[in-house]
Order: structure tokens, then C-alpha cells, then sequence
């Protein structure tokens, strides 16, 4: 019998600590990961996730506790509401509406390939659907409630066959985005936009006429008082709009509401912007989260992908690779922002939002900032993607 061993807050924090330097310690000695932007949580994390599962073969798995992952992910969307002005929004709705079409048509294309894989060799068509975009575009969140579903509809084991797809998809995903962005970056000689960085620095000068000029640890403070604020106020606008019908995820909230403050500092000259302690909690918080989600893949869930769901994966590997190079780079800007986004597209596409998330962090913290790339992805990749492919998935359902 599988013995379950508990790990609690402080040890999981711990851990998550050994995982960043573990990542960092293999890149530095391995120049292929540092070469082609490898994640140095994804890095440590499958090495932990590959201990775990070793542990799992004698019998026991290590559980971690999840309370700081989800507390490290909305510090870090309330940091980054915190750098967006109102200005870069309105220049990135057109953006945004391109990057939904996108999705929605990725989700249709996405279990076309599946169900068409299915009708070729004449497999089974509930099978062949967890290899779509239950799995690829909806991840974990998405295939926990669909599972059960697919059971119902008669699939045996459809659960873990959904889940055993999620983690294949996360495991890539965390590992293609990093080297596509790479050459994208590359290949087009592409720049950060350094215009972002230019205007809060200005606002910043202003703003310092009529605030006296603070010491790092003062300003450190303000920003994590604010941040505390502000998450709170996030919370309370999740629940007001689950009252009315949509759920929003609670760092979507958060930053939402850190975009109103920040807006309301700059009109007011009120609330100065300290861009460098915001980075340095949002990077900590970042590197935190996705140390502690990347050794909590279940790799043992692997056992129970067959033949047909890796047929169909290839393709979606081919699918959606190709449409972040030549579709996605494309529409968007074919600009460096452009490139962090296609690159991010591999991680929602094809596992989850945090791989998206890491293919973004190793290339930014390589290559330059990207702001406008850090408040798409989260929006589409989460509160688009997910409310659209559960639409397809079960008008999908009720036609077979």
C-alpha cells in the first residue's frame, strides 16, 4: 500500500529552496541548459519529481503543502499590476483579442487532431479526447473536472489517462519554450522594449519631487505593505464578481486591482513606483512558485499513457510549436514581446499555465523585461483558454 508522506509549509518551503539551487548549480555545469534558456526551477524540480517517484517504486510519495505556491503566484501577478500603466493596456487590447481568437481556434484544431488520429486508425474516440485539449490547452485544472466525465461516457481509467497526458505536456512544454524563444530572439536580432522601463524611471523622478528619496529597506517595506493591501482588496473583487457569475482566479484579481492602484498613483503622484524592490519580490516569489510546482509532478502518472495518446501528442507537439513560430510571433508583433508570448504559447498550449509562466522567466531574466508578455498570458492562458475549451469540450461530448 502507497504510504503518503506529508511535508509541511516550512518544509516544503525548504525544499523548494534545494530545488532553485540545484537548477542553478546543473546550469552552471552543464552549458546546454544555460545555452538554450532550460528553467533552473524546471531543472531542479524534475530532479526532485525524479527522487519522488524512485520513492514512489519503494512504495512511499512525498506530498507537498501548496499554501505557499498560491501565495508566491498572486504576490508575483500583484508585482506585475504594479509596473502596468494604463497606457500599455490600451496599446495591448488588440493584442489581446488576436491572442483569444488564437486560442479558441488552437482548442478546436487541438481536438480536430485528436479525434481525427482516432478515426484514422480507428480507435476509440473518449480515448483519443484526452490527448486533446482536455490535456494539452486545459492542463490539470481543466482534466480534473473533465475526467470524471469522460468516466461516465464509459472510458475506463479516464481520469488517469488525462492526468497521465498533463503531466507529458507539462514536462515539454516547461522544456520546448525556453529554446523557442531563444530562437526567436535570435533569429530576428529582437530587443527588449525598453520604453516601459524609461517612463516608470520618469514617473519615478517626478514623483520623487514631492517624496523625499527613501532607503532600499523603507521602500522594500512600502512595497510589501502595499502588496499585502492589495491582495486582500483582490480576494474581495473575486468574490464580489462570483456573486454575478464569473469566477476569477485570485491572482487575477489581485493584479487587476494592483493596475487600479498603480493608475490611481500616477494621476495622483500619491504612490511612488519602486520598480526595483517590486522585481526583486516578484522574482523571488516567481523562482518560489515554480520551484514547488515543477517537484510536484507526478511522473508515475506516466504509466498510463498508451500508443494512440502518443501518436496524438506528437502531432499536438508539431501543432502547436509551429503555430507559436509562424502564427503567434507573427500576429502579435514579430517583436521581442512577440517572442516571449509564442514562447509562453508552448507552455499553455501544450501543459499549463506555469510552464508558460517559466519560458517567460528564463528568457526575461536573459534578454530583458517584458511587461506587456506578463499581463497577456495570464489573462488568456488562464480566464480565456480555460472558460473556452471547457465550452468546446463538452459541446464535444454532447455531439459523440
Amino acid at each position: 500500500m502507497l504510504q503518503i508522506i506529508n511535508l509541511d509549509l516550512f518544509e516544503t518551503v525548504a525544499l523548494a529552496v534545494v530545488v532553485l539551487f540545484l537548477g542553478m548549480f546543473l546550469k552552471k555545469r552543464i552549458v546546454f541548459l544555460e545555452e538554450y534558456c532550460i528553467p533552473s526551477p524546471v531543472i531542479g524540480g524534475l530532479v526532485i519529481a525524479l527522487v519522488n517517484y524512485i520513492f514512489y517504486l519503494c512504495g512511499y510519495v512525498f506530498a507537498f503543502n501548496k499554501t505557499i505556491e498560491d501565495l508566491c503566484m498572486v504576490v508575483f501577478f500583484t508585482t506585475i499590476g504594479l509596473q502596468v500603466d494604463l497606457r500599455i493596456l490600451r496599446k495591448s487590447f488588440l493584442t489581446l483579442i488576436i491572442l483569444v481568437v488564437c486560442v479558441f481556434v488552437l482548442i478546436i484544431l487541438q481536438n480536430l487532431v485528436a479525434l481525427g488520429t482516432a478515426f484514422i486508425f480507428r480507435g476509440d474516440m473518449l480515448n483519443a479526447l484526452t490527448a486533446g485539449s482536455i490535456s494539452m490547452m486545459g492542463g490539470d485544472g481543466v482534466a480534473e473536472i473533465v475526467g470524471p466525465v469522460l468516466e461516465d461516457f464509459r472510458l475506463k481509467n479516464g481520469q488517469n489517462l488525462t492526468y497521465g497526458m498533463c503531466t507529458l505536456g507539462f514536462i515539454t512544454s516547461a522544456l520546448i519554450g525556453g529554446p523557442l524563444g531563444r530562437y526567436l530572439i535570435k533569429k530576428y536580432n529582437l530587443k527588449a522594449n525598453i520604453e516601459t522601463s524609461k517612463d516608470n524611471h520618469a514617473r519615478k523622478v517626478k514623483n520623487s519631487d514631492k517624496t523625499p528619496e527613501l532607503p532600499f529597506p523603507a521602500k522594500l517595506a512600502k512595497v510589501i505593505y502595499r502588496i499585502l493591501i492589495i491582495m486582500g482588496l483582490g480576494m474581495v473583487l473575486c468574490d464580489v464578481l462570483a456573486l454575478f457569475g464569473p469566477v476569477l482566479p485570485d491572482y487575477i484579481g489581485a493584479m487587476f486591482v494592483a493596475i487600479i492602484v498603480r493608475n490611481i498613483g500616477d494621476i495622483t503622484g500619491k504612490l511612488p513606483v519602486y520598480p526595483v524592490e517590486l522585481n526583486y519580490i516578484g522574482a523571488l516569489c516567481l523562482s518560489l512558485f515554480l520551484a514547488i510546482d515543477f517537484m510536484n509532478i507526478a511522473i508515475w502518472q506516466l504509466s498510463v499513457i498508451n500508443l494512440t495518446q502518443i501518436v496524438i501528442f506528437i502531432l499536438q507537439f508539431v501543432l502547436i510549436t509551429a503555430a507559436a513560430i509562424y502564427v503567434i510571433f507573427r500576429i502579435t508583433g514579430k517583436d521581442y514581446d512577440a517572442a516571449i508570448i509564442s514562447a509562453a504559447t508552448c507552455g499553455f498550449g501544450l501543459g499549463a499555465s506555469s510552464s508558460a509562466i517559466s519560458n517567460m522567466m528564463v528568457l526575461v531574466g536573459k534578454y530583458g523585461p517584458s511587461i506587456k508578455s506578463f499581463l497577456l498570458i495570464p489573462i488568456v492562458g488562464t480566464l480565456f483558454a480555460d472558460t473556452l475549451n471547457s465550452i468546446v469540450i463538452y459541446v464535444i461530448l454532447w455531439l459523440l
